[in-house]
């Protein structure tokens, strides 16, 4: 993707409601290449949500001890003060790091932000022409031309970009793929709680493993054991965080083969037991 230009918007909201339930702060486009550019979140003069999605280059995201890469198409979506950083790689000095961000505050994100936690982490990924990443270019090239917000718009716009992003995240669009790969798809969701491997899925289509494994991961970007373990996990934490249910029953709940299968997954997916991860979110 092309940007074409760059510049940040910010809003003064006169407080025309008490406890207005969403607020645009500001919003932009920009790129940083060689450069001071590093925020920690937990000690700066700035608070509320932030996202921010990367268009071009990389930057780096820091949580739990664990640095990721924000590549092109992913995003971090962050409730400052937290204990996380962003940067800009100090070591690379060709690269142009492209991305927009959106800052807004009030306590109608709050179960938005949580469910996007809990379900799909602090990364994102989005395609380039998924809603939530298009209306905020579009709002800027009509802001670049002069466009102003009227009264509460800006709590509009945030709802509605709150919206598309977890219904964007939890339905993704996956045009393209073969008739095989959406039934092994709709399969793995519909008995991700059962007991099967991926050679008993391919079988189911008269295949090999290996050739259904070239083929979805083709397809897909991740490898069908890979999809399989993210669908269980997904629904492991949905179970941590909202019923008392032992680590060994969800286990089973979730297609593990058995709870300490079901911890080592975990812990390499999360960098923590499903008993931490409990205790710490599970309010």
């Amino acid at each position: 993707m092309t940007i074409q230009n760059y510049g940040t918007f910010g809003f003064l909201n006169p407080g025309q409601l008490p406890d207005e339930p969403l607020l645009l702060l500001d919003f932009g486009i920009e790129k940083r290449q060689a450069e001071p550019y590093d925020f920690n979140n937990n000690d700066r003069d700035y608070d509320g949500y932030l996202f921010q999605y990367t268009f071009q280059g990389r930057g780096i995201f820091e949580r739990d001890g664990i640095s990721s890469p924000l590549l092109p198409g992913t995003a971090f979506f962050s409730l400052i003060p937290e204990k996380s950083r962003y940067y800009l790689p100090e070591e690379e000095p060709d690269n142009c790091w492209e991305y927009f961000y959106v800052h807004f505050q009030g306590p109608a994100a709050l179960p938005f932000f949580r469910k996007i936690r809990d379900s799909f982490g602090y990364l994102l990924s989005l395609p380039s022409d998924s809603v939530p990443v298009q209306m905020w270019l579009n709002l800027h090239e009509d802001m670049g031309k002069g466009r102003q917000l009227r009264r509460y718009e800006g709590g509009e716009l945030v709802y509605r970009f709150l919206s598309s992003l977890l219904r964007t995240l939890e339905s993704p669009a996956m045009p393209g793929l073969s008739a095989c790969v959406e039934d092994s798809i709709l399969y793995m969701k519909e008995h991700f709680s059962e007991h099967f491997s991926i050679e008993e899925l391919a079988g189911l289509k008269g295949l090999s493993s290996a050739y259904f494994t070239r083929l979805f991961t083709r397809e897909t970007g991740q490898a069908p054991l890979s999809y399989l373990t993210d669908l269980r996990l997904t629904h492991a934490l949905s179970l941590l965080l909202n019923t008392s249910l032992s680590v060994e029953a969800i286990a089973r709940a979730c297609g593990f083969s058995c709870g300490n299968y079901f911890c080592k997954v975990f812990r390499r997916a999360s960098g923590c037991s499903p008993a931490e991860y409990r205790r710490r979110y599970g309010g």
